[in-house]
């Protein structure tokens, strides 16, 4: 695994790959009977890109809670090859990266979002909120320069995500599971509504764009707040420019085309998964190279390109993908 420093940046394709993807490496890597020869070979050439570090294959927290599920041989093989080709680059928190977009519309961050923060050997970066991961202040050793405590907290970190992938033992949170489930209903009745009601279809956009919104409303308000604005300048910015600049967000932008475009369909039903997959390959497509993601999400995220900012070249299938990560890595 790579360590990596505070000045390490990201100078490789970015090659975000969603979990059946990390399955069929696996799949490969194991001789298993049940991956296609053109996917083996396809995976090869993808292991060999890696290994010559000509591209970066990052893992997540999505691939983090999709493989917690499983136990035994079913996960150690899926997360030793994850932690192997990961190489210990991880992409941050959607989370992160949403509050890292707002504070930069609302100008309290002078900076916008770039590859090299999104995508990281930091430690942590998996997390929504480290404050409590971080090491306290009494506990360092004072003996020890900045640099090699620097570098003894990237240790760190490397042992405990490879063991926190590789534990065997299933981890389900329940608390997490309903609040997922609670969020796919919500959208779920939201679709209906608007397909049973003609009134509700005649201001589906607006209506997405609340509904949208309102999933990180409290980000919103505190962005605004530490960028300076008052009431009377939200409330303006709310009722006037909010549509406009958050499509003009690369993340944020996606994730609100995209529950436009799934409300306005009531026959694709919502599930929990949905959750992960839409923040998660929202924030992938934005600032990774290349995506190869989940047939329904990555189609949906296709059929937004040219509403938000330009992002990932988005693939269903390795093989699809292939020419283009191996002309990126060139």
């Amino acid at each position: 695994m790579e360590i990596g420093t505070l000045l390490a940046t990201v100078e490789r394709p970015v090659v975000y790959l969603d979990q059946n993807h990390w399955i069929d490496l696996a799949r490969y890597c194991i001789g298993s009977s049940q991956i296609s020869e053109e996917r083996v070979r396809v995976c090869r050439r993808i292991t060999e890109l890696v290994e010559a570090r000509q591209i970066i294959l990052p893992v997540s927290g999505a691939h983090l809670v999709e493989i917690a599920k499983n136990a035994g041989r079913q996960r150690r093989d899926v997360a030793q090859v994850m932690m192997k080709y990961s190489q210990g680059w991880q992409m941050i928190s959607p989370l992160r990266a949403r509050a890292h977009e707002l504070l930069h519309l609302f100008g309290a961050e002078p900076a916008a979002l770039g590859k090299s923060q999104v995508f990281t050997l930091n430690p942590h970066a998996l997390w929504a909120d480290d404050r409590n991961r971080q090491r306290p202040a009494d506990c360092l050793d004072g003996s020890l320069p900045a640099e090699l405590q620097g570098l003894l907290d990237r240790i760190t970190w490397a042992e405990a995500l490879l063991e926190t992938f590789v534990d065997p033992e299933p981890t389900v949170s329940d608390i997490g599971t309903e609040r997922a489930e609670k969020w796919a209903n919500s959208f779920q009745e939201l679709a209906i509504h608007v397909r049973n009601t003609p009134q509700a279809r005649q201001h589906l956009r607006g209506m997405t764009r609340v509904r949208a919104l309102n999933d990180f409303i409290q980000d919103i308000a505190q962005a605004a707040l530490v960028a300076g604005w008052s009431t009377e300048e939200f409330q303006q910015w709310w009722s006037l420019r909010a549509e406009n600049d958050i499509s003009a967000v690369p993340m944020l932008g996606r994730f609100r085309e995209l529950v436009h475009l799934r409300v306005s369909n009531a026959d694709d039903k919502w599930h929990r998964n949905d959750l992960n997959d839409t923040l998660f390959l929202c924030t992938a497509g934005a600032y990774a190279d290349i995506v190869v993601g989940e047939k329904k999400m990555t189609s949906y995220l296709m059929r937004v390109q040219g509403k938000v900012p330009d992002g990932a070249r988005l693939f269903r299938r390795l093989e699809d993908a292939l020419p283009t990560i191996e002309a990126a890595a060139a």
